[in-house]
């Protein structure tokens, strides 16, 4: 279940790794840097989407239409990280940027 730390901490963890592809895809030639980028930017968008519609979860009673949402919110922010996890990957092995 989403709790309202919860929201807050996506966001961070997604800036976090926002930060950190952006300065892998400056510094260094690999292609590792650019999947970071593009994972962070998928848990962003999935966290800052679900910070503006549970909005009204601060303070209020959970309500069992909000299911679905955290459902598939939760679902992109994972995919976004295990896709900064392969940029991770690919970083250490140094795969050529296309």
């Amino acid at each position: 279940m989403i709790t309202n730390a919860g929201l807050v901490a996506g966001v961070v963890v997604g800036l976090g790794f926002l930060l950190a592809g952006i300065l892998l895809w400056r510094r260094t030639p690999t292609g590792g840097g650019v999947i970071v980028t593009a994972g962070a930017l998928l848990t962003l968008g999935a966290d800052v989407y679900a910070l503006f519609v549970f909005k009204p979860y601060v303070g209020r009673p959970y309500e069992d239409g909000w299911y679905e949402q955290i459902s598939m919110i939760e679902t992109l922010a994972t995919l976004g990280l295990l896709i900064c996890a392969a940029g991770v990957v690919a970083h250490a092995l140094r795969l050529p940027k296309r």
